[in-house]
């Protein structure tokens, strides 16, 4: 799932069911997570609450950009609503993505992350030779969970490999999302519209 993953020898603290990491590693990170949710109260409107958390990725997390998609009413598309960092543009080539891609789909449908620290040779990225020109290394993406059910991907592209513990803190910060998301979204009624 991670190339280049390594044991360390470290006292190990297990957090959740799928986070594993040595005591000490990623705290400036998890810092910032807490600073990052903290700042997403001060805005009132669901639109620039989901814009802050891209650029949040961009700016926290090294991101060359970050992209924030969600499934449409019938569960077959999922459409870009945000995007941060050097693709800014949400009518591209991929504003609307269909479920079934390599990519992106499986997070929907498993409800589980995809990562990797191979853009360049991993086969769910469309365009290899694209990733090898923007020299981008890394590409991590979420899902952000409403009532049980998938609703978004949060996903991001670096130019730099993401250590373990990165993509951990990630994971995290996307499950404390879909819940400080949640109240906001039945307080706004967003889904329904």
């Amino acid at each position: 799932m991670i190339t280049d993953f390594r044991s360390y020898e470290s006292k190990i603290i297990k957090s959740s069911p799928y986070m594993i990491y040595a005591e000490g590693e990623g705290n400036e990170k998890k810092t910032q997570v807490y600073e990052i949710l903290k700042d997403l109260k001060k805005y009132d409107n669901v639109n620039d609450r989901l814009q802050a958390i891209t650029d949040s990725l961009v700016k926290y997390f090294d991101a060359h950009f970050a992209r924030l998609w969600f499934v449409d009413k019938e569960r077959k598309y999922l459409l870009l609503k945000f995007s941060t960092g050097k693709y800014k543009n949400t009518s591209g080539e991929f504003s609307k993505v269909s479920i079934d891609s390599l990519k992106i789909g499986p997070v929907i449908k498993t409800k589980k992350a995809v990562v990797t620290n191979d853009v360049i040779n991993d086969p769910r990225v469309k365009h290899q030779d694209w990733a090898k020109k923007e020299k981008l290394k890394s590409f991590a993406a979420y899902p952000l969970i409403y009532k049980k059910k998938s609703i978004a991907v949060l996903a991001m592209f670096s130019k730099k490999k993401l250590t373990h513990v990165d993509f951990e803190i990630l994971g995290l910060f996307c499950d404390q999302l879909s819940k400080e998301l949640t109240g906001f979204f039945e307080a706004k009624d967003f889904l329904s519209e």
